[in-house]
């Protein structure tokens, strides 16, 4: 052997040994890479979470299963709206099939909410409602749902208190449906071939026209809702009556509904919600139906001047 020979074997030697560990070297990167993509997927995805947690308020509702059962132990659904920063949620509750989320007889549901949108923002004086309506299932009535008289339901409604939870409880002491089986028995079965039910929300805007833009409008009865997104200014002239700053939005449901027929009795929502409305962005008033074919009002605004 020459050695030519030798010194062009060792050289090639050296060179194969560079490539592997080139190659080695390239491939501990790649993996270092992977792991690092994995870990900055983990990050992204709790940080995404953190701040969807801060951008959100979460409206944690409690519903009482033991006082539903002593109405009738036959209800099954509940059907639940509720209304929070000029938006409107519904969730529906199996008591039969989420059975185990039962705890010592509350059943605990969370909504979450956006705690700025383009209508408004969340302030702790805001206010917001929820109800709860027992419903039909595979088309069969309830017990409480098939008779004439209001089926049950249950409200909850106050000021959020906080802009990042708020706690509402239902069928926990069922006055206000007692309240309207006792208003529903004591004015009759009158009108009960009428077939639609009218709403007028009222919206005082005699502090505010100056600022205020767009504004959201939901009137709510027996767990139906309409929301309405209005231009203030615009709807003000548009109702034609230049002297007087009192919109009025006026809301027609269908008598029934898949939580039974509305009532006599029943009880309402009306609520406004607005960035530069003061002292809440959203306020939200209750009320009774007491006629089907005149209408039934009431102020979502300063409601201890307006009757």
């Amino acid at each position: 052997m020459n050695i030519l020979d030798s010194k062009s074997r060792n050289i090639s030697l050296l060179l194969l040994i560079g490539l592997i560990s080139i190659n080695f070297i390239n491939v501990i990167g790649d993996v270092h890479a992977a792991v690092s993509n994995d870990e900055d997927d983990d990050n992204n995805q709790d940080n995404d979470k953190a701040k969807n947690d801060k951008e959100m308020l979460n409206l944690k509702i409690k519903l009482n299963i033991n006082n539903i059962n002593n109405i009738d132990p036959n209800i099954q659904k509940i059907k639940i709206v509720s209304y929070v920063n000029g938006e409107a949620k519904e969730q529906y509750v199996d008591l039969v099939k989420e059975n185990d989320k039962i705890k010592n007889n509350i059943m605990v549901v969370n909504l979450q909410f956006a705690k700025s949108n383009d209508i408004s923002s969340i302030i702790t004086t805001d206010q917001y409602f929820v109800c709860g309506y027992a419903v039909k299932v595979n088309n069969k009535n309830q017990t409480a749902i098939s008779n004439n008289e209001v089926s049950l339901y249950d409200c909850d409604e106050g000021n959020i208190g906080s802009p990042d939870s708020a706690t509402a409880k239902l069928f926990s002491t069922l006055n206000k449906f007692n309240a309207s089986v006792n208003y529903n028995k004591l004015s009759g079965k009158d009108n009960t071939g009428t077939k639609e039910v009218k709403i007028h929300v009222k919206v005082p805007l005699e502090d505010a026209i100056d600022d205020v833009d767009q504004i959201s409008v939901v009137g709510m009865v027996r767990g139906e809702y309409k929301v309405e997104i209005l231009n203030a200014k615009d709807a003000l002239e548009k109702q034609g009556d230049k002297n007087n700053e009192i919109l009025d939005v006026p809301f027609v449901f269908n008598r029934d509904t898949e939580a039974g027929m509305i009532q006599l009795g029943d009880m309402f929502f009306g609520c406004v919600a607005a960035e530069k409305f003061s002292p809440q962005h959203t306020h939200c008033e209750k009320r009774t139906i007491k006629d089907y074919e005149k209408g039934n009002q009431l102020y979502s605004r300063k409601d201890n001047n307006f009757k």
